[in-house]
């Protein structure tokens, strides 16, 4: 089945869908072509009815879900359908008492196991005693079965001497039309037993008259009093089925209206996820987190405030990293622009990718310059070994595209270990920012590097534990900055690094370019509109993505739209399940709703206790008084028909 097919976007409401339409059109977005939520059932048992009464959704999985909610909803009328039989159990006592001789007794006594049966069905049903299974599978064939054999024990005991054709005739039809609307089982079901009980409670009749009435029998009055019967239950059948069919597009319309508001509701969600990740892409998380804070915040609250909340905050004991591309006018006079932002967008994203190893927060990048700060917001011990690795690997990121490229391209490190006042600048565009002298010393210290090496300072160093090898980095000869204010540096001794077959640890780069003249150039991927990297790093882990806009907080959860859920989902049979699964916790909280609603209307009248609710209900157009109309006139019909047979003259 398409993976695509189960839910699509809301193009009509779904009254719309339900009530005057048995499909919908195509989707502009997706095409032409698509499958439509409702259409028509070509196949089955149904081919005898009209299309109206052939609703089903597409596809058959969704129309299985939906069969699962229409009997659950079903499933509460079918208690009523056990009062109803206790109260005939009820009414065979009662009049057999009035009337009691000897012979009743056996009537009595079915009678009252009937209604101990009923009672104990109905105390199961319930409170839920019962395993599901059981309960929607087997208690409304097993109510069948009692129901009919009461019917028939009451025939064959409350007249036995003295049979009519006309004998439990009333209740046989009044129970055949209960079926269609209590019992929570298909159409096809219903008819069936519904058919079994008529005919065999009319042959049973028959049978038992002709045999009875063996000398004065009456042929042409007995065929004409069983063809009226038989016309009685037709009724009840036809107006059963009629009415099972607008219960059916009733509930249609409550699913489709249940499938647009979880539809609506992921939509929001997606939406709010979106705005969320934008807005984590200009400010950290516990600033964006502050930020909203403030804005859910009372109107009047916000009025009191004299000024503008200033969100700053002073962070100790983090380190400052800077670093610089080394070539970049070299390169950038070898390469086509195209060429050189899709280089730049490759490396910076390998940067955000190892920040977010190291726990590293980018603040920015400047031109060719990208500096990050580790400790902030939260506090880490390790916060100047994790720079010097960051360090460390963009050094060794860069070697690689150096050897490719063949240009003279180097990266230029400083780290610096001290104090931050970091916050946002701007009241209608916001920009996060850090400043002290800390973050002038850690510019410095990268100004005053060397390409390809790590240059920390003394403060940096002392964080360290010797968990590095140094050697004196002797920056203020570099730097006139280091040099008045007598900061002492070193540099960081590594291994010479070793490139395997897959390129820098593992990380397999595929180079190549759309000139021949021009240098090769790092691969890139255009995916709607933005520029992924190819690269993975095995030591990374999976949980590092190339598509992380802020590296250096975790991705919020994403919920699952029904447009793309599809292609989110591998396989296709846990995308339906998926799906499903959503539909029906909708499904289970809109019958909550509906249970709490109850509290709001009167249980004997139905009327809304809110006096502007009734109001507002009552000037509501029935859309359904056509088919009590039709369902009217076919009991006329079959009322005339009973009249002609039984009274000819």
């Amino acid at each position: 089945m398409p993976r695509n097919q189960a839910f699509s976007e809301p193009e009509y409401s779904a009254e719309y869908s339900a009530d005057y339409s048995v499909s919908l059109p195509s989707d502009p977005d997706h095409g032409v072509g698509r499958n439509h939520e409702v259409s028509v059932r070509n196949s089955g048992s149904c081919l005898c009815l009209p299309r109206f009464m052939r609703l089903t959704f597409a596809p058959e999985s969704l129309e299985n879900l939906y069969q699962t909610y229409f009997r659950r909803q079903r499933y509460e009328t079918l208690l009523v359908l056990v009062v109803f039989a206790a109260l005939f159990d009820c009414y065979i006592i009662i009049m057999c008492a009035v009337v009691y001789t000897d012979d009743k007794l056996p009537s009595v006594l079915v009678a009252s196991v009937g209604l101990i049966a009923h009672i104990l069905i109905f105390v199961l049903c319930r409170f839920g005693l019962l395993p599901d299974r059981i309960s929607r599978k087997f208690v409304p064939y097993t109510l069948w079965i009692l129901i009919a054999g009461q019917i028939f024990c009451y025939l064959g005991l409350n007249f036995a001497h003295f049979h009519e054709a006309s004998d439990t005739v009333g209740w046989q039809a009044f129970f055949v039309f209960s079926f269609f609307i209590t019992l929570p089982l298909r159409l096809t079901p219903i008819v069936l037993i519904s058919s079994v009980s008529c005919g065999i409670h009319t042959l049973v009749l028959g049978v038992t008259i002709a045999q009875q009435q063996q000398d004065s029998i009456n042929g042409i009055a007995l065929v004409r009093q069983l063809i009226s019967n038989i016309s009685m239950y037709l009724c009840a059948i036809t107006v059963g089925i009629m009415s099972y069919y607008m219960a059916d597009r009733k509930h249609r319309k409550a699913f489709l209206e249940a499938r647009q508001s979880l539809e609506v509701k992921l939509n929001l969600e997606e939406q709010s996820q979106q705005q969320e990740r934008l807005l984590l892409s200009i400010l950290p998380k516990h600033i964006a987190d502050e930020m909203l804070k403030d804005m859910k915040r009372d109107q009047k609250q916000k009025e009191l405030q004299q000024f503008n909340t200033m969100y700053m905050y002073r962070h100790e004991n983090v380190s400052i990293l800077f670093a610089d591309i080394v070539g970049f006018t070299q390169l950038s006079s070898s390469c086509s622009a195209q060429e050189l932002v899709k280089l730049l967008n490759e490396l910076f994203a390998r940067f955000d990718k190892l920040a977010a190893k190291y726990h590293q927060l980018r603040i920015k990048i400047l031109g060719d310059c990208y500096y990050c700060i580790c400790g902030l917001p939260d506090y880490r011990e390790d916060h100047a070994v994790c720079s010097i690795l960051m360090g460390l690997a963009m050094v060794e990121a860069i070697s690689y595209v150096r050897e490719k490229t063949k240009t003279d391209v180097d990266m230029r490190v400083g780290v610096h270990t001290g104090t931050v006042l970091g916050g946002v600048l701007g009241q209608k565009r916001w920009q996060y920012d850090v400043w002290s002298t800390d973050v002038t010393v850690a510019n410095k210290m990268e100004a005053g590097g060397i390409p390809g090496r790590v240059h920390i300072s003394q403060s940096t160093y002392e964080c360290l534990k010797a968990e590095f090898e140094v050697e004196p980095g002797e920056g203020e000869t570099r730097n006139e900055y280091l040099r008045e204010k007598g900061i002492k540096t070193y540099l960081v001794l590594v291994p010479k690094p070793q490139l395997t077959k897959n390129g820098i640890n593992g990380v397999k780069l595929s180079l190549t370019s759309s000139h021949g003249n021009s240098p090769l150039l790092i691969n890139t991927k255009e995916q709607n509109g933005s520029i992924n990297t190819t690269c993975t790093t095995p030591d990374e882990g999976e949980e590092l993505d190339t598509r992380v806009v802020n590296p250096s907080f975790p991705n919020p959860r994403r919920r699952l739209r029904l447009r793309d859920l599809a292609e989110r989902v591998i396989d296709a049979q846990q995308n339906e399940q998926e799906l499903h699964k959503l539909l029906n916790e909708a499904l289970l909280e809109r019958e909550s709703v509906q249970a709490l609603k109850g509290k709001y209307t009167h249980r004997l009248s139905m009327r809304f206790l809110n006096p502007e609710m009734e109001t507002r209900f009552s000037v509501e157009k029935e859309k359904q008084s056509g088919a009590a109309f039709t369902c009217s006139c076919v009991v006329l019909f079959f009322t005339a028909i009973i009249e002609i047979l039984i009274d000819p003259m």
